[in-house]
């Protein structure tokens, strides 16, 4: 895979090609089993950028790997014009499961998508990066890495330890500085609840430390917001999970996670039973009566709410955004579409053609969290989904 890569980047020479229109692409891989899954850094210093692309891989063979690998550069998400980018540096890791490609390169300022096209078991992939422009602010200069072995998700565990970089100042003694957040929001609202929707969420300075290069994640659901300069807005976040994450282990997280399926009066007692773990079980069998279906249906649920948290977690974990909501209850959607400023999800197995809209809402700590647009009309669909699962009915 690295003499693949290496050699490709080295032959590019060619410019102004047919762009990607990624309005047009189907990017439904991203959310549903499909064997790759993408995650990327990005930071840039003036015209310098450096991307860290993280792939996560289910090979069929040991062989297998990434080819084709393309990185362009254009101006709109739905440009007819496109350059391809030649990096003045590569590096590659190749692992089983994880590989992880890193370019440093200069893209003009008038460019707002970066398109990384590659194939992968003989299926074509496009994705989609936003830059300049296109973005709610402006990028950091700060990427970081860990020794972690995490999967495809966004975040890092408690006590894995965290080393920080400056791509335009990478001297030993660079001083870093982080703001602890108690990650302890809600969970989304059903689509249909249109006067409900929460306002902007405050979240509250636990405390302050400062770091030379490296620190160890000690706490548990915290975001972690690391700046070199304190008095600007840019930084980059990092989430701190528990040990077991992406799944729910606990009992009261179990219980939590049923929010989107229970009434208010079923989640109250839950939550106040003295047995919760015997309260848990009561509340599935008191819809599903054959105890082998029940087993099946647990199963399946929290199998969605570990991919919840897995895909959509940023600065609050998965299963608690909009998308992470739609995800459990619906099931990964069938198309995904990207337009400049929203996300829209289709479904066709329940009842004709569902749609689900996400827009893009600006937030200090992640340029890109996707608030559902809710809709009254959502209620059928939803309750529908909703008894699915409560009866087992899948």
């Amino acid at each position: 895979m690295t003499r693949t890569l290496i050699f490709f980047f080295l032959l590019v020479i060619s410019s102004n090609l047919l762009a990607h229109d990624l309005t047009k692409e189907n990017f439904n891989y991203l959310y549903n089993h499909d064997p790759v899954k993408i995650n990327y850094q990005i930071a840039k210093q003036d015209s310098l950028y450096k991307l860290i692309l993280t792939f996560h891989l289910v090979k069929v063979l040991p062989s297998d790997s990434l080819v084709g690998f393309e990185l362009s550069e254009q101006r709109k998400i739905n440009s007819i014009r496109e350059d391809l980018i030649k990096p003045i540096s590569v590096k590659v890791d190749s692992g089983f499961i994880k590989n992880v490609i890193e370019l440093d390169f200069y893209a003009s300022n008038e460019s707002n998508y970066l398109a990384v096209k590659f194939s992968f078991l003989d299926k074509p992939y496009l994705y989609g990066i936003p830059i300049n422009e296109s973005l709610a602010f402006p990028l950091s200069n700060i990427i970081y890495g860990s020794d972690a072995e995490a999967m495809f998700y966004n975040g890092h565990k408690k006590l894995d330890s965290v080393w920080f970089e400056d791509i335009d100042d990478n001297s030993e003694n660079e001083q870093f500085y982080a703001y602890l957040y108690k990650e302890d929001f809600p969970a989304a609202i059903p689509p249909m609840v249109v006067d409900g929707a929460p306002g902007g969420e405050l979240l509250k300075i636990k405390r302050m430390i400062s770091f030379q290069r490296g620190m160890m994640l000690n706490e548990s659901d915290y975001l972690y917001f690391v700046q070199k300069d304190t008095a600007s807005d840019k930084g980059v976040s990092i989430l701190s999970h528990k040990e077991h994450y992406p799944r729910t282990k606990i009992v009261e997280e179990l219980i939590e996670t049923l929010k989107y399926i229970c009434t208010g009066d079923e989640f109250k007692e839950l939550n106040e039973s003295e047995d919760k773990k015997l309260a848990f079980n009561n509340f599935w069998l008191n819809h599903i009566n054959d105890k082998k279906r029940a087993s099946e249906t647990i199963k399946k649920y929290f199998r969605s709410v570990k991919f919840a948290n897995a895909l959509f977690s940023d600065y609050k974990n998965g299963w608690k955004t909009d998308r992470g909501m739609i995800y459990i209850v619906f099931g990964p959607p069938e198309e995904v579409t990207k337009k400049e400023e929203v996300e829209i999800w289709k479904y066709k197995t329940f009842d004709g053609d569902l749609k689900f809209t996400f827009a893009k809402t600006r937030n200090l700590f992640v340029q890109h969290h996707y608030s559902l647009i809710r809709e009254k009309s959502l209620n059928k669909a939803w309750f529908k989904a909703v008894q699915k699962w409560r009866t087992g009915d899948l």
